[in-house]
């Protein structure tokens, strides 16, 4: 392993040339990779094109995290700037390989690219795949073998779940409600147990001593109750939407944009106001604070796929049908 870090740390040094003169772009195109970002685009699939799309989508992105950040653990393997020897443009407290940044965009933007067989996506989602990936050198949080190893696994993602999804959406519209609620508890929980295994496969083999200070909240389980909340309060949501009130977007950009609008910043508020007041009640990485980030993650999950739509049938923003594949 010495050897591919020593490569990679001179490949981040070479990249790095070019600060600070790209920083800001670097930066910026990092964010593009964050689940602040997904936040804001996944909604705009769901809300403006099909709550179909959106789903699955969150989907494909859950999944990828879900499994990234299991092998970050798993793996738990350091980050260039923990070595030293490079620039640190940003930090971060989780191990490094693979990079999530790498897996999420490969995943969304392949899988929509998949779905929509459009040239200029495909063209789109290569552009945005490499430029997040290249970013991630230049700040100095991932080594060249991170952002290969994520793009392997959000390709294995995108394909199982294209081979699986028609078979998965057949058997859900032929299953109730409640068998896909608590499909979703279960999966939800299954994230948990599957997050407390591998911090307890791990708990005998500490960080070595050259960058374990860099390391101290690498183990923590905060990202998995955020991972499960957001399967929860999508699942229920997205059920509830389904065979209670489907809708359609609306069919004009201006009423799309005006129910985009509304709903993200309701969201925004949703996600911020709970961040700050459960930040009141609970410090993170206590059993209270970790509750509290499931709720928060669920709710605004639920907001998204259930409370948004029906908000934008009440406004007569948006269309109702009767279909429940739309």
């Amino acid at each position: 392993m010495e050897a591919l870090y020593e490569f990679g740390i001179r490949l981040v040094q070479a990249v790095q040339n070019f600060s600070p003169a790209l920083d800001g772009l670097m930066e910026f195109f990092s964010f593009l990779g964050t689940i602040e970002f997904y936040i804001l685009i996944v909604p705009l699939f769901y809300w403006t094109f099909s709550a179909s799309l959106g789903m699955r989508l969150l989907l494909v992105l859950l999944i990828t995290d879900v499994f990234g950040s299991l092998l970050k653990q798993l793996f738990h393997q350091p980050r260039p700037y923990w070595l030293g020897g490079v620039k640190v443009l940003a930090e971060e407290s989780s191990y490094g390989v693979p990079s999530t940044h790498a897996s999420n965009s490969l995943a969304l933007w392949v899988y929509l690219a998949w779905k929509e067989k459009r040239g200029w996506l495909w063209g789109l989602a290569t552009l945005l795949i490499l430029v997040i990936g290249w970013s991630r050198l230049y700040l100095g949080v991932h080594f060249p073998h991170d952002v290969v190893v994520g793009w392997l696994l959000g390709a294995v993602v995108v394909y199982a779940f294209t081979r699986l999804e028609a078979r998965f959406s057949t058997w859900a519209r032929e299953s109730s409600s409640t068998t896909l609620l608590l499909v979703g508890l279960a999966g939800s929980a299954s994230i948990l147990l599957l997050g407390w295994l591998v911090l307890a496969a791990i708990a005998g083999s500490p960080d070595p001593e050259r960058w374990r200070s860099f390391a101290t909240l690498a183990r923590q389980p905060d990202h998995y109750f955020t991972l499960s909340g957001f399967l929860f309060g999508s699942v229920s949501g997205y059920v509830l939407m389904t065979r209670q009130i489907p809708f359609k977007p609306a069919t004009g950009w201006r009423m799309r944009g005006a129910s985009y609008l509304l709903g993200i910043a309701i969201l925004l508020l949703i996600y911020l106001g709970l961040d700050a007041a459960f930040a009141l009640l609970a410090a993170d990485d206590t059993p209270l604070g970790y509750t509290l980030r499931f709720i928060r993650y669920s709710t605004v999950a639920f907001w998204a796929t259930y409370l948004a739509p029906w908000v934008f049938i009440k406004l007569k923003w948006v269309n109702k049908t009767g279909s429940l594949n739309q």
